[in-house]
Parts: C-alpha cells; structure tokens; sequence
C-alpha cells in the first residue's frame, strides 16, 4: 500500500484513508478539544496528504509514521495561525443558523464511496439468494413479508437469510472496519 500510495492515485489515497481514518482523528483529537476545530484539522491533514501524496518516499520509512508526522505538523501550523487571528465571539443566535455544521463533509462522501465499493463486493462472495436478500433488507430495508413476497419463500427463511447475511458481514474483516469507522 505505501509503494501505490506514493505513486499517486485516487484509489491509492482513498485506501490509505480508509485504512487510517481513525488513527488521523485520535491524532487530531490531542490537539484540539472542540469538535468544530477537530473536523477543521482532519480535513486540513488529509487535504495536505493528499498534496503531498507523491512527496512520500516509501524507502525512507512506512507510511504510518509518515501521516503521524504530517498530521502533528500540520495540527500545530493550525494551532500557531489561531493563535495570531482575533478571537471571534459571535454568538450563534438561532440554532438554524448552524444547521451547516451537520452537513456532510469531503471525507464522508469519500467513506460513503467506499462502503458502497465494499459492500457490493461482499455481496458478489454471496449465493444468489443472499446476495438479493441483503439488497432487499439491508438496501431497500424492506419488512421480511416483502422479502419473502419478492424472493417467493416464506418469511421464516427471509429471516434466516437476514440471519446468515449477518453472520457472514460480521466476519469480513474490511467490511467490519468501514462500518466501525461509520460509527465513530
């Protein structure tokens, strides 16, 4: 992964992120405490990852201990800038005024992407019929009485099928990692 990383590439850096999401955001989290100022670092670390993404030289260490790098210098350049910006005291009046916050960030569609590409391929290691039964359940989150409807079997096997698909995702490593990182 280091030696794609450092040749460039979307599907390079989307991997490394995948990877190291969570470890960026523990990172981030020792310098800053709101959570604001923690999305603004995180995204400021992957952006300069990824500008620096050919810069990176496989033969002069791994990758991890890289990011670390970058992301304690580029925290500490944020820390620095803050410190010389006058301090803003605006009030948020109306909590409309900060629905913005909540919108999904650069790094979420990334994730989201990802899910999708992981998911999918997951679902083509499935028999057929499990294969439907975790797009009709778990994609289109229709009741086990439509599942059985469309699959043409009773609703006990929906839920056996809903079971077994369960059982199955639980023990993909790579889908278990990005539905952890979806949670945190």
């Amino acid at each position: 992964m280091d030696a794609r990383f450092a040749r460039g590439g979307r599907d390079a850096f989307a991997e490394v992120y995948s990877a190291h999401a969570p470890d960026v955001r523990r990172w981030v989290r020792r310098f800053f405490d709101g959570s604001f100022e923690q999305e603004e670092a995180v995204q400021e670390v992957w952006l300069t990852a990824h500008r620096m993404q050919r810069r990176y030289d496989p033969s002069k260490g791994p990758l991890l201990p890289w990011l670390r790098a970058l992301c304690s210098n580029r925290c500490r350049e944020l820390l620095r800038a803050a410190s010389r910006r006058p301090s803003s005291d605006v009030p948020v009046d109306d909590i409309s005024d900060a629905l913005w916050l909540d919108a999904p960030g650069p790094d979420d569609a990334v994730h989201s992407a990802a899910l999708r590409a992981e998911v999918a391929r997951f679902a083509a290691t499935l028999p057929q019929d499990e294969a439907r039964a975790l797009q009709l359940v778990f994609v289109e989150q229709r009741s086990h009485a439509e599942v059985a409807r469309e699959l043409g079997i009773d609703e006990r096997r929906s839920k056996y099928l809903k079971q077994k698909v369960l059982l199955a995702a639980s023990r993909d490593e790579k889908l278990v990692a990005l539905m952890r990182e979806a949670r945190s």
